[in-house]
Parts: structure tokens; sequence; C-alpha cells
């Protein structure tokens, strides 16, 4: 998990910079005045770069969601399978050791729980990434026919 962090901090810094430098540079070169025509194939390009860049950044947004959905996942079977050897060793136990289990069960419950929340909200980021991506190849399209 540390090195999906770690690789986050620095790799998506580096290719936001990139994506926002092609960008700025997209829209500066939009304000320039072209003579009949001059600079329209140009324009085109740029904006089928940004574009392209765009689709590339949700793509490995899209792989990283999938890795950490993958991960989680992991997690909450490790933690299924820690509560289930709780609740088969709490036939022999007395009182007060079956007490100090339940509240670890409750514990693990709560973590299952929140892995669920976890992956359910990983798998909503990939639908709207998705639909960003959806969006991008129609974007695609449109500048293709200019």
């Amino acid at each position: 998990m540390d090195d999906l962090i770690s690789y986050s901090n620095t790799d998506w810094m580096r290719e936001i910079d990139a994506y926002a430098l092609i960008t700025i540079l997209y829209l500066d070169q939009r304000k320039t005045i072209s003579k009949e025509g001059k600079g329209v194939k140009a324009k085109q390009e740029y904006a089928l770069l940004v574009n392209d860049l765009g689709k590339q950044f949700v793509k490995k947004k899209m792989g990283n969601y999938d890795k950490v959905s993958v991960i989680e996942a992991k997690h909450k079977r490790q933690i299924q399978q820690e509560m289930n050897e709780l609740q088969r060793d709490m036939k022999y136990q007395v009182e007060e050791e079956k007490a100090d289990t339940e509240s670890k069960i409750a514990m693990k419950k709560d973590a299952i729980q929140s892995s669920d929340e976890s992956i359910q909200l990983y798998k909503d980021e990939q639908k709207s990434l998705q639909e960003k991506l959806q969006k991008l190849n129609e974007k695609q399209q449109d500048l293709a026919m200019k």
C-alpha cells in the first residue's frame, strides 16, 4: 500500500504538471491571432494532444483504482478470515474471554464495512472516469472531423 501511495505522490504529480503545461500552452495558443487560416492545423494538433493526454491520465487513474480495489478486497478477505477464527475460538472460551472476543469481532465487522464502503467509492470513481473517457473520445472524434 505504501508503494502505491509513494507512486501516486511522485509520478501523478509529474503527469499532472505535464498535462497542466500542455493545457496552458494550448489555451495560450488559442488566444494567438493567426492570419488567414494559418495555425488552424496547429490548434487542432494541440487540441488533439491535450485530449490524448487527458485520456492517458484518466486511463492511468482508472488503473490505479483497479489496483487499490484489489488490495482493499484482499484486506477485506483477510479481516473476514480473522473474524471467522475468532468466532470459532469463542466456543472454547470463558465469559471474560468471550466478551473480549466479541469486541474484537465487532471491530472486525466495522473494518469490513469500511472496506466495503471504500470499494464502492472506488467503483463509483471508476464509473465517473469511464464517463470522462467516453466524453474525451467523443471530443477526439469531433476534433478529427474539423
